[in-house]
C-alpha cells in the first residue's frame, strides 16, 4: 500500500542520513589523521633540512664547491621540492578527473624540474 511505501521511503532516507553522517564523521577523522601525519612529516623534513643545509654549507665553505643533485644546485632544489610535488600531484588529479569524465588527456612532453624555474 501507499502508506507502507511512504514508511519504507522514510526509513531508507533515515538510513541514508545515518550512513551519510557516519561517512562524514569518518571523513573528518581521515582528514584530521592525514593532516596530523602530514604535519609530522613536515617537521621531520624541516629537521632533516637543517642538517643537510649545514653539511652543504660546510662543503661550500671548506672546498668552495657547490653541491648539486641531477644538475641542480641543492639549495634551490630543496626550496622548490614542495612546489614541484604539489604541481605533479595536481597534474595526476587532473588526468584522473579527465579519465573518469570519459576524456583522456594528451600526454605532455616530459618536463625537467629546471623548466619550472
Amino acid at each position: 500500500s501507499r502508506e507502507k511505501l511512504i514508511l519504507e521511503s522514510k526509513y531508507s532516507r533515515k538510513m541514508l542520513q545515518i550512513h551519510s553522517d557516519c561517512l562524514a564523521r569518518t571523513a573528518r577523522r581521515l582528514v584530521f589523521w592525514k593532516k596530523k601525519k602530514r604535519s609530522a612529516l613536515h617537521r621531520r623534513i624541516k629537521k632533516c633540512e637543517k642538517q643537510v643545509k649545514c653539511h652543504v654549507k660546510k662543503v661550500h665553505d671548506t672546498l668552495g664547491d657547490t653541491v648539486t643533485y641531477q644538475g641542480r644546485v641543492y639549495f634551490d632544489k630543496m626550496a622548490r621540492d614542495t612546489t614541484e610535488m604539489l604541481y605533479w600531484l595536481q597534474q595526476e588529479r587532473r588526468q584522473q578527473a579527465l579519465e573518469l569524465g570519459g576524456m583522456v588527456m594528451v600526454d605532455l612532453p616530459p618536463m625537467s624540474p629546471l623548466d619550472l624555474v
